[in-house]
């Protein structure tokens, strides 16, 4: 990120307010703070605040946040509004990056957060706003996950009291929730259609979709999940970035010449694309012949099996690049053409 920034605005979001701080490169003046409410009447106020101390809302401000879910979607939507250049980076790197703390607050968070920018706004990644589509398919595959936990809280405790011996309990169990059930399952129905239907209205949005539900193993569920997850594949340059992002790439760690640990995943990943990928390996496993072949293969070789469902996963999110990549649908033993 080249662009030169001459203010730098750190914002942390609660439900009912956020706090600002801001930063002048050129100032000597000390970081100014100030507390609005999460409201139209509040983003106004932010812009008189910002004028009143001659940092507008222009190319030389940047505004950075960490990623807090809904309650960042009516500030950051008015901000893009205005043009201005948002980051929106990773609590955890804003964390590790501050050093040693004791003790927090709002006003100390945004103060943090704005120190984060100044001292890496080289590395900035503006935030883009997702197609509104996609925006639209986000919030209801995240209300649908919500009703199938639901499902699950209501369903396996009644399951495993049978499972248990204790059928008349069970039973009664699920006699009791049977209205509830029922209006959830219909609901998560009715959520689906409206997915489905967001996405055949929009031609490229179909396009996208049919390309990677032909990987064998990629379903429907999993296929719309990767295109909000990855802003219709434009959030991530090539496989194995999104793969980092999944979960699903081992890394090394070692130090000196005596501490040796073996390769292994990072925590740091999209747990539910990861559980969806896992998903869609073990699907692949029994319907395509050359992932069942390496998993056989590799199986004779010693590796843990564990091992080679993960890359399997692996395997799969380079199909699916490939796919996009080349605009084309998924075929076994492809050559692409010498250019």
């Amino acid at each position: 990120m080249s662009k030169l920034f001459k203010n730098f605005v750190g914002i942390d979001i609660s439900k009912s307010w956020f706090d600002i701080t801001l930063i002048a490169m050129q100032s000597s003046v000390r970081p100014l703070h100030q507390q609005f409410a999460q409201t139209a009447d509040g983003y106004k106020a932010l812009l008189d605040w910002l004028q009143l101390h001659q940092a507008a809302i222009n190319n030389e401000t940047l505004f950075c946040l960490e990623y807090t879910g809904i309650y960042n979607t009516g500030l950051v939507n008015f901000l893009v509004h205005h043009s201005a250049a948002i980051w929106i980076e990773m609590p955890l790197r804003i964390k590790k990056a501050g050093g040693l703390e004791r003790g927090s607050d709002d006003r100390s968070a945004s103060c943090k957060i704005a120190w984060y920018a100044l001292r890496y706004h080289d590395q900035a990644k503006l935030w883009k706003p997702a197609d509104t589509s996609i925006e639209k398919i986000k919030h209801l595959i995240a209300q649908r996950e919500r009703v199938v936990n639901t499902l699950k809280l209501l369903t396996v405790p009644a399951q495993e009291l049978i499972d248990c011996g204790c059928i008349g309990e069970g039973n009664m169990v699920l006699k009791l929730q049977q209205p509830v059930i029922k209006a959830l399952q219909k609901t998560k129905l009715q959520i689906e259609s409206v997915i489905n239907k967001i996405i055949k209205q929009d031609e490229q949005l179909n396009h996208t979709v049919e390309l990677l539900q032909s990987v064998n193993g990629i379903g429907k569920v999993t296929a719309t999940a990767l295109l909000v997850y990855t802003k219709g594949f434009t959030a991530f340059n090539n496989a194995k970035e999104l793969a980092c992002y999944c979960g699903v790439v081992p890394f090394n760690k070692t130090s000196g010449s005596s501490v040796k640990y073996k390769p292994s995943v990072s925590p740091f990943a999209n747990m539910k694309l990861k559980k969806l990928l896992h998903l869609c390996a073990m699907s692949a496993l029994q319907n395509d012949s050359e992932m069942k072949a390496y998993f056989e293969r590799k199986l004779l070789e010693g590796k843990n099996k564990m091992s080679i469902i993960n890359a399997i996963r692996n395997k799969l999110i380079h199909r699916v690049f490939a796919v996009i990549r080349d605009n084309r649908r998924y075929e076994d033993n492809y050559v692409r053409p010498c250019a």
